[in-house]
């Protein structure tokens, strides 16, 4: 990013429209088998609308602006980070939601986005970051791989045919 700056905020209710309008990239890249695009369109709106009306200390909704030389600032994406408290082990940042709006890929605020997640993280006294992706979502996958993250676990799926 040239001659711009990057900025985060909490998300308001005032992002309510903006927030919305990037879900459909939580599909675009076209689902693995057994996914339903309403369902995952369905949860993916309930968790940023519960995670805005009712922030919590451990967690975090941040809207990224970028403002340039000669424009008015615009909204270029968000990132959504809880707090896990797992059974076994210590907590740990999930990072539940990150996306941009599709004129700012490329532009490396994907990982600047994901530098932020480590600060916050850092801040909260977590010591790592875990995320889910799915396996259809090549562009995210190599953002995830260049930035240092690695498999943990890997997911199965077998559809079904026949009766119910």
């Amino acid at each position: 990013m040239t001659d711009s700056a990057l900025i985060l905020r909490p998300a308001t209710r005032e992002d309510v429209g903006f927030l919305q309008s990037l879900l459909p990239r939580f599909i675009s890249f076209g689902l693995p088998l057994g996914q339903d695009e309403g369902a995952v369109l369905a949860g993916a709106t309930q968790n940023l609308l519960a995670a805005l009306a009712a922030p919590q200390t451990d967690s975090a909704l941040l809207i990224a602006w970028v403002e340039e030389e000669e424009k008015p600032p615009r909204r270029a994406g968000f990132l959504r980070l809880d707090t896990e408290r797992p059974l076994f082990g210590k907590p740990f940042a999930y990072l539940a939601d990150l996306a941009l709006a599709e004129w700012a890929e490329g532009l490396g605020l994907g990982q600047i986005l994901l530098n932020e997640a480590e600060n916050w993280a850092r801040a909260q006294g977590l010591k790592h970051i875990q995320l889910h992706v799915f396996a259809t979502n090549v562009r995210a996958r190599k953002l995830y791989e260049r930035a240092g993250y690695s498999e943990a676990t890997l997911g199965l799926v077998k559809v079904l045919k026949g009766k119910k």
